[in-house]
């Protein structure tokens, strides 16, 4: 006889079982309480399609209460120990109800999705009717289920603001990441709601959410740091190094999340504009490399520049990525010294196929999982303030989106870059190789070090 594959819930299981030190008792509560099997049992005559009941004593998912697995037919609902029993019977009647109506995926809003949990919360309260169970939902408890709906419903689109993104998967891991991000820093449930829905306008509250680990919605990097309590002081050169805590750095803040709603708000169009962005292939001695450039010097061209690094890292399937950054405080021509010197960020991104980064764990990982991906020419950005006009929030806030980099980013500050030619100069040569002008720069062998 053979045996039944191993399936989503069961491997989220094992996996918390793995976690767990030895002593601590088997998390699966097995055979489930009697109050569990008896609405297992009626779902079983109304002819609803289930498959295999979890009861656990700790969640499989983060901030999960339950889950319905539309691909095997599985229910886990997690009832602890300390909690009521007729909340996880909730949870329960919930995941029936969904299996009695399985969701149409993708959804095609976060609205959708948020209008089918409404729709799924009382086809569970017409079960429970139905199975002698009504006294589980009382008005008091049906308003707060509601109000829960729209609660989750509104932290999905601040999410999805923050990350400067509507993809709903992208934004259910941001999401995830700042909660866990509000736990260690030991904020209460509310606090990052009225944060990310703008109940709590405090700056510096702010700052914390729209800088966090967007390295987190990228599934592989070739490098990542152990992150201090404490910044690195090269991180934080130029502007944002002598602001403070003052009103501009609060303005900043507000320009940063602005920013983010409108890449979000427009994604689509973004991206059609991105697509005809012109790249160089360009070579360095024995290294060939794709560069490009954009100026920063309003809102809108800081969009497209935050919008740029998204695509670049997010889109990225298939690839293990490593990015550097190249931040340079004062950048002049020989030619052309001028007062108000302009400034550079020089983004690095190199691509690695996942198979060559994972060969150490290929026997365990199904080849078929990983996307078939061919060799490409890492990629350089150059991002320019430019000299003149007072660029000073703009600048403060694309540091602080650089700052939600840096647990897989090398950022390193170079001080100050003298080019023999004006950097701002619109050069469309297809590929050239470095000068000797280039080699007194000092940054020959670097992506992107020369202009």
């Amino acid at each position: 006889m053979h045996n039944r594959p191993s399936t989503t819930f069961t491997r989220q299981l094992q996996e918390l079982r793995a976690s767990l030190p030895p002593e601590a008792p088997d998390p699966l509560i097995d055979p489930p309480p009697d109050a569990f099997l008896h609405l297992w049992e009626c779902a079983k005559v109304a002819g609803i399609g289930m498959r295999d009941l979890l009861v656990v004593r700790q969640p499989l998912d983060f901030r999960a209460a339950g889950a319905y697995s539309i691909e095997d037919h599985d229910i886990w609902v997690w009832y602890a120990p300390d909690a009521p029993e007729e909340q996880a019977l909730r949870t329960l009647l919930h995941e029936l109800a969904h299996a009695q109506c399985p969701p149409q995926l993708p959804y095609a809003s976060f609205e959708e999705e948020w209008e089918e949990e409404r729709a799924t919360w009382k086809r569970a309260i017409a079960l429970a009717h139905a199975w002698e169970m009504g006294h589980l939902f009382s008005e008091e408890i049906v308003a707060g289920l509601l109000e829960e709906v729209e609660a989750c419903l509104q932290q999905r689109l601040a999410a999805s603001a923050i990350l400067g993104s509507t993809d709903t998967e992208r934004t259910e891991r941001a999401l995830k990441q700042l909660w866990l991000e509000a736990n260690v820093r030991g904020w209460a449930g509310e606090l990052l709601h009225d944060v990310l829905t703008g109940a709590n306008t405090d700056p510096g509250l702010l700052m914390e959410v729209l800088t966090f680990d967007r390295c987190m919605l990228h599934a592989c990097w070739e490098l990542v740091h152990e992150l201090e309590d404490d910044p690195d002081p090269d991180i934080l050169f130029g502007p944002l190094s002598r602001l403070g805590e003052g009103s501009l750095l609060a303005n900043a803040v507000e320009m940063l999340r602005r920013t983010l709603t409108s890449c979000a708000r427009q994604e689509e169009v973004l991206r059609t504009r991105l697509a005809t962005l012109s790249w160089q292939v360009v070579t360095l001695g024995t290294m060939s490399y794709e560069r490009s450039r954009q100026v920063v010097q309003d809102e809108v061209s800081l969009q497209e520049a935050i919008a740029l690094v998204n695509q670049l890292c997010f889109e990225a399937h298939g690839y293990a990525l490593r990015m550097n950054w190249q931040c340079f405080d004062e950048l002049f021509s020989k030619q052309e010294q001028v007062t108000h010197p302009a400034r550079l960020y020089c983004l690095h991104l190199f691509f690695t196929p996942w198979t060559e980064v994972l060969t150490e764990i290929t026997p365990w990982i199904d080849p078929e999982m990983l996307p078939d991906c061919q060799k490409r020419l890492p990629r350089a950005v150059w991002f320019l303030f430019p000299r003149g006009v007072d660029t000073t929030l703009l600048e403060v806030a694309w540091q602080l989106f650089l700052l939600s980099w840096i647990r897989c980013a090398e950022i390193s500050y170079e001080g100050s870059l003298s080019t023999p030619v004006n950097p701002l100069q619109d050069r469309r040569e297809a590929q050239r190789a470095p000068s000797p002008e280039d080699s007194e720069s000092g940054n020959g062998s670097t992506m992107g070090g020369t202009a």
